[in-house]
């Protein structure tokens, strides 16, 4: 169950540490120049910042650092330009262009219901649930407004007097008497600018 060989392994394991001592002492030996040297390549590195990427070993022979003489030239320092951020473009769907139409009418019939509808200078009919010439759909007409669809777009149209309707009717009083049948007859009929007379009998 013993071993009597322990006491080699011990001297074994004591010379193994004597001799990997000796050699981890002699390399972490530095001199004060050492230090220095050191030092300064880590300051010129902080100083440089992110952009250099290559560490302390690069930074001796880069530029001009705090080791390097007073009438040195100093090397050409191009700094790479800032990388300009990216944006997503996301392609934009294109806006459909419609020539809207002016409801100028509405009647109804046997048939259905219909509306008058000006498209570029031209006045079409159309029955209610039909589609436009713009592509608008006429959803229904109610009195003097039309519901329209387009899409997922829901709205309504009033009719209105298309824009080249003549003006109002000039005022006289013949046209008040015909256009206003609650007010009275003006006396003696309408007047006339020169006097006729009418013989009665032949």
């Amino acid at each position: 169950m013993f071993s009597t060989k322990w006491p080699a392994r011990a001297a074994c394991f004591g010379a193994l540490m004597f001799v990997a001592g000796a050699a981890v002492s002699q390399e972490s030996h530095l001199t004060l120049d050492d230090i220095d040297k050191l030092a300064r390549a880590k300051l010129v590195d902080s100083m440089r910042g992110p952009q250099s990427g290559q560490g302390v070993a690069a930074a001796p022979g880069n530029g001009v650092g705090l080791a390097s003489p007073l009438g040195a030239t100093p090397a050409a320092v191009t700094a790479a330009p800032p990388a300009a951020p990216k944006f997503e473009h996301k392609p934009s769907v294109p806006v459909k262009r419609v020539i809207p139409a002016t409801f100028v009418g509405a009647y109804s019939d046997m048939s259905g219901s219909y509306v008058l509808y000006d498209y570029q200078g031209t006045t079409y009919t159309a029955r209610s649930g039909s589609r436009l010439l713009n592509g608008w759909t006429v959803a229904s007409i109610d009195g003097f407004t039309v519901n329209l669809v387009d899409g997922k777009r829901h709205w309504t149209e009033t009719i209105a007097a298309p824009s080249d309707a003549p003006a109002a009717i000039p005022d006289s009083p013949a046209v008040r008497a015909i256009t206003d049948l609650s007010s009275p007859l003006p006396p003696g009929g309408i007047a006339s600018t020169a006097s006729t007379f009418v013989p009665f009998g032949k």
